[in-house]
């Protein structure tokens, strides 16, 4: 495979880069001319480190204050200056640990964040904190060639949807791919060694740890030590699954380099509709609520994980889960093995010479019992059989989390042909996702 040809479709040109950094450039110095004269901005993230793809150069911007601002003075004091520079810009605010503005400039997503001053070693009071020494160390580490791999191996997560740390995503975040190239060099020995990994994985770029002072355990399948923060676990919110998927995909694409990693082909209608014959999908479809996509999607995915809960424990086997969101809905898409449960339920009990337990599993459970291996069971009607009803019987108890209680009553049930039809992306995401690609 030739990486050449891979890098000219995601690397930004020349233009796009001095563009964003001229962009960046000026909205510091107008919200300068307005903040206290003890603060300065910072440019952070991706595009001061030179690792953005095409089209993706959104700007980090930091408003470093010094420690004896409160979170509630910094946020207020930026929240001015803003208002102040740039009167006209469309303008929100986005809450991670403390709040962010978020403006709209130049055809750019501008991210305005209030953080202390750091020091490398010194103590965080918050995650942002950190960013301004990620930005540092990254920049007095990677070498010019190395900014071009770290392109890549974010266009193979991205791709692949394992790009981005966020809770929608719970993936690879641009810190973690930069280190990852550092650790191991380039893009195809990144490869190399996740094609290889056995969990749990553990590295420490900057050798904090050693034969006397063993990694600690983060509890996490995959541990890379922050090298600014040796109590820090970049990787952290990666799950197992995502994780697992990346080492198949490393060692598939190591077998065979090819461009359809970086640039898979979309499926139509017609295809998804031969890929789902003969299979069982249904999808929940609710309004989306209007608050901030963090909060959005984790309600999303706590209540997915609670229909799962909720149907494997009335028998149903449940194949594959993918909550999906557009600007104005949110689905839960699942697929079972069937539909319909059998019409009877078997209850295991005790082994016959537990006489006592014996006595109360009769009580309890009604005729016909046999025996099996030793023990007495029940045979009974079951009383969830169908997924609709189970769907109600879900919807009427207390499953849904604040923001979509109100929306529950009036969720869509949809069958496979109308997911294909209104929300196709969805079941191609579910392939990618939940099995294994042939």
């Amino acid at each position: 495979m030739d990486k050449t040809k891979v890098l000219a479709k995601i690397a930004p040109s020349r233009s796009e880069t001095a563009s964003a950094r001229k962009i960046a450039r000026d909205t510091q110095n107008s919200l300068e001319r307005h903040l206290p004269g003890n603060v300065k901005t910072a440019l952070a993230g991706s595009v001061a480190k030179g690792t953005f793809l095409e089209g993706a150069g959104d700007i980090d911007l930091f408003a470093v204050f010094p420690k004896s601002y409160t979170k509630e003075g910094m946020f207020k004091k930026l929240e001015n200056a803003a208002k102040k520079a740039f009167p006209n810009a469309p303008r929100e605010t986005g809450y991670a640990e403390h709040p962010y503005l978020r403006l709209f400039l130049g055809g750019k997503r501008i991210d305005l964040v209030p953080s202390y001053k750091m020091k490398p070693g010194g103590r965080v009071k918050s995650s942002v904190d950190r960013s301004q020494l990620h930005t540092e160390y990254i920049l007095g580490k990677m070498k010019p060639a190395q900014r071009r791999e770290v392109l890549l191996l974010k266009q193979f997560l991205k791709a692949n949807l394992l790009y981005g740390a966020e809770i929608k995503r719970k993936g690879f975040s641009g810190y973690l791919c930069e280190l990852l190239v550092l650790h191991y060099g380039d893009f195809e020995k990144v490869m190399e060694a996740a094609s290889e990994w056995k969990l749990p994985v553990a590295l420490d770029p900057e050798k904090h740890y050693g034969p006397s002072r063993a990694i600690p355990d983060f509890k996490a399948p995959l541990t890379v030590i922050d090298p600014v923060d040796l109590t820090r676990n970049v990787s952290a919110v990666i799950t197992r699954d995502n994780l697992g998927r990346f080492i198949l995909l490393s060692s598939s694409y190591i077998g065979n380099p090819s461009e359809k990693y970086f640039f898979p082909a979309s499926m139509d209608r017609e295809e998804l509709r031969e890929k789902t014959e003969g299979r069982f999908f249904f999808a929940l479809c609710f309004e989306r609520p209007d608050v901030v996509d963090d909060v959005m999607w984790g309600q999303l995915w706590r209540v997915a994980g609670r229909l799962e809960s909720f149907l494997k424990k009335a028998e149903f086997v449940v194949l594959g889960v993918h909550p999906y969101a557009t600007e104005s809905s949110c689905l839960l898409l699942f697929e079972l093995r069937s539909p319909v449960l059998p019409k009877t339920q078997v209850f295991r009990g005790p082994f016959l010479d537990q006489h006592q337990h014996i006595s109360h599993f009769i009580k309890k459970h009604t005729p016909p019992f046999f025996f099996e291996h030793g023990r007495i069971n029940a045979m009974e009607d079951r009383k969830l059989r169908d997924i609709s009803l189970a769907i109600d019987r879900f919807r009427k108890g207390k499953n849904f989390p604040s923001h979509f209680q109100h929306l529950a009553q009036k969720a869509k049930f949809f069958a496979v042909d109308s997911i294909i039809e209104d929300y196709p992306l969805a079941l191609e995401e579910h392939f990618m996702v939940n099995w294994v690609p042939r």
